[in-house]
């Protein structure tokens, strides 16, 4: 089973890393920890840079404390928008599941779209979104 875990640094995602280690202990595995740094026209920075590793060292460090092997563990920083990348390498890399957090807004933000609703819009592979209140 190959899962993919958009990260953006949350306890959402971390959260969303803990169940997809779950799911990969009992399949044979691949994780795809993306990260995307939003591309307005600028080329990245590299305090973006640096923080994208730090965001995927998080949940690399997540997934290695469940168990989960480094071997099996591909990561990826990408520029663009978040929705449109996390479903564009999902079809790329022909994933399974994509595990991914949500903070569970209302209002104003639902409305608007977060980047989790646009994702489940958008993806032909099965999403699965964990609460902001799931424990592992």
């Amino acid at each position: 089973m190959k899962i993919l875990i958009p990260t953006d640094g949350s306890i959402y995602s971390s959260n969303a890393a803990r169940v997809a280690a779950r799911i990969a202990l009992k399949h044979d595995y691949e994780l795809i920890v993306l990260h995307v740094v939003p591309d307005k026209g600028f080329s990245r920075k590299t305090w973006q840079k640096e923080g994208a590793d730090s965001v995927i060292s998080s949940i690399t460090d997540i997934l290695a404390e469940a168990g989960c092997d480094s071997d099996k563990i591909e990561t990826l920083i990408e520029d663009g928008s978040a929705p449109e990348k996390i479903v564009e390498i999902a079809k790329d890399r022909g994933v399974d599941r994509i595990v991914i957090g949500t903070q569970g807004k209302n209002g104003l933000k639902k409305l608007v779209g977060s980047v989790t609703e646009k994702v489940l819009q958008m993806s032909d592979a099965l999403v699965l979104v964990v609460p902001p209140n799931y424990r592992v």
